[in-house]
This record gives structure tokens, sequence and C-alpha cells, in this order.
């Protein structure tokens, strides 16, 4: 009998979508009867008019609940507007939970499907917290949220509110794998009252099988450098990216008479843009991969993150990453035995001043170790074979 799984995210884009748009298409290969069910195909960000309820939904947690000097996104409204999917979830054999804000109410699976075998994929903090996606340190989710520093005064009932349900639904879940890609959600996952006394599991999530194979277009219309930087996120101005710091790190670094270059790649970059920083904009994967191509590496300054999967991406086309030392990115530098870390700006200039001298054969050597490693951890068969196990 054919094993059918429905995975299940809000948006097929972005992270979460993207893992699960990956994942559902390679067990397809496999002969799984795999589905990725989401509510739209695009970001609200990019698509606001997709879902005109979503939309008002974001806005009002974003505009009117969130505690403006709280940098990192909160769901709190958005959880109260999710579609019914009776009919869907049904007919799965395995329900595969992504990022669910939105697309999923958690007290109607728990209702209605207590014994489903459920997998949840966590892809922020966001399952075990009252509303946050990243605390930022904060650690009031193993005790309640209560005062919540994410919301306004007036919102901090509905946060302790939120934690309850989610506690309560989850315990509810009788056939519940939980499965996290880093240990360091994995341990924050552990030490949040939701996930308590679960095993959480841990697998990378898996990189776009486009970034394994042959580029399929020209690199950019850009002047060649002796060395290239590249920052990659979807909206560079997000405060929690903190682009900013690695545009001022590089550009302290580099000197008059030094060849090299900052390629920016995303939404927001014009601000950024000087002799030495160029803008590209947004790219599709079939446009990025030549960029990584002729990058010397990738930066990732970001002031919280789970495991990006661009970290992975620029790893398969050989570009190792340099990455602030938050989350589980530190943990991905080291499963593919490349890469920095660093704690501070300065770090980071120091960094980049040792690489930019490293002669181009040790560069290319290390390339080459690198694509090797990426496709070992973070290829879609080799996660695909780990979730197997998980879903048996």
């Amino acid at each position: 009998m054919t094993l059918r799984v429905l995975h299940l995210s809000f948006s097929s884009a972005g992270g979460a979508g993207s893992v699960a748009k990956i994942l559902s298409n390679q067990q397809k290969l496999v002969g799984y009867d795999s589905e990725l069910l989401s509510v739209i195909e695009e970001n609200l960000r990019a698509a606001p008019l997709s879902s005109v309820v979503h939309t008002l939904a974001a806005g009002i947690d974003e505009s009117v609940v969130k505690n403006r000097n709280f940098p990192a996104p909160i769901s709190l409204v958005r959880d109260h507007v999710s579609p019914s999917l009776a009919e869907k979830l049904e007919s799965a054999d395995i329900v595969h939970l992504h990022g669910i804000n939105g697309a999923l109410s958690l007290e109607e699976l728990a209702r209605n499907w207590p014994n489903k075998k459920i997998i949840w994929t966590l892809h922020d903090m966001n399952p075990f917290t009252g509303t946050c996606h990243y605390s930022l340190g904060c650690q009031k989710f193993a005790a309640g949220c209560e005062r919540c520093p994410a919301v306004k005064r007036a919102f901090q009932g509905m946060v302790t509110d939120s934690l309850s349900s989610k506690i309560r639904n989850v315990s509810a879940l009788a056939n519940l794998a939980v499965v996290a890609p880093s240990t360091w959600l994995a341990k924050q996952a552990s030490a949040s009252q939701v996930f308590h006394g679960h095993e959480i599991h841990v697998i990378a999530n898996p990189a776009d099988p486009s970034y394994f194979g042959a580029p399929q277009d020209s690199p950019p219309q850009i002047a060649a450098a002796n060395y290239t930087a590249v920052v990659v996120a979807k909206n560079l101005l997000d405060p929690v990216k903190n682009v900013n710091a690695a545009v001022g790190a590089f550009l302290s670094t580099v000197g008059d008479s030094t060849s090299a270059q900052l390629l920016l790649v995303g939404e927001g970059g014009k601000a950024f843009e000087s002799s030495r920083v160029h803008w590209l904009g947004q790219l599709s994967a079939k446009k990025l991969i030549p960029v990584l191509d002729s990058a010397d590496g990738l930066i990732v300054s970001s002031l919280a993150e789970n495991a990006p999967l661009v970290i992975a991406e620029a790893a398969a086309r050989g570009v190792k990453s340099i990455v602030a030392n938050v989350g589980g990115m530190p943990e991905m530098v080291q499963l593919l035995g490349q890469g920095e870390v660093f704690d501070s700006p300065d770090q980071l200039s120091n960094i980049l001043s040792r690489d930019m001298i490293a002669p181009h054969n040790s560069r290319k050597k290390a390339r080459a170790s690198l694509e090797k490693n990426a496709s070992k951890s973070f290829s879609p068969q080799a996660v695909a074979a780990k979730y197997a196990k998980v879903y048996t």
C-alpha cells in the first residue's frame, strides 16, 4: 500500500514552504503519495492580495499587537484565521506540519485527529512560544510566557493563553514526532512547556536539488574581483537579518587597493549600494547559482536564525559561510567542515581580511570538499532517507 503523506505549510514559498516542497517532491520520486497543501504560493509581503484576511491579520500582529522595540516577527491574531482542512487531513496516513500559522488550527487537529500520525518539523521557535518566532534570548516560553516582551501590555494575556492552548493541544496528539533542523532548536524545544518530555529528532533541512547541478544561467554583469562576498535575504532591510552590520564590516575591511566586492541579493538593498557593494535584487535559484559560483564567501549576520537554507545552498556551490554565532548556524558550519563563526563586527572584519589574501588555489580545493559535504548532509535524497525512519 502506498503511503499518503500530506505536507502542510501556510506558504509554499519561504523557508518552511521550500523545505516542504523539496521533501514532498523527493518522496514522490521514491514512491510516496506525497502532496504539499498550502494557503498561498507566495509570501504575504510579495503578494498581499493572495489572502487578504491573512494580510490583515499579519498587519495587526505587526502594527498593533507587537512591541515596536521587539525586532523578531510574531504570530498571534494570524493563528485565529486558519481555514478548515478536514477533507484533506482525513485522507492522509501521515500529516507533516511545517509553518502552520494561518494554515491549521492545532485545536481542530487535536480534537478531530488525536491519533493521526503527525510529524512536525520546527522551522523556528513559534511552535513552542506564546507568539514570537524567535525569542532573542528570552526564556519565558519555558515558564508560561507571562509579561511577554514581544507584545504590548494589553496583549500579554493573549500570549499566555496562546501558549496554554499549544500545551493542551500538543499533549492531546498521541502519535506526534517532532523534528528540528538543528541541535540548537531541539534544545530550545526540549526546554519548553509545549515539547518538554518529547523526543526531538534532529534532521537537516534539504537544499533545492538545482543547487547540486550544473549552472543553467550566466553570471551577472559585474566587474571581476579578487574576492567576492555575498549576502542573501528575502528582505535585506529586515532588522533581524542585520545586513547593515555585514555591509559595515565589509567596507571597513576593504582598502583602496583591495579588489573586493560585496553582492546583495534580496529586496531593499538599494540603500547599501556603493562602488564596492552591488545590489542584484531578488533572484530565482536559476539566477542565484551563477552568483554563488562567482563568490568566495557567504555572510550571514542575522541576530536570530535556525538553520537557514542559504547556507546549505551556498555550500552546494562550494561557497563557505561566515556566520554570526546565533541559533543553529554554527552547527551547520561544523557539519559542513568549513566556514567561520563570528561574535562581533570586528571578528567578521578579521575573517574577511584573512580570506581576501588566501591563495586562489587553496580556495578552489576547499570548494570541491565543501560541495561533497553539502551533498552528504543536505541533498534531498539524504534528508528524505532520514525522514523515512521517523515515518515508520
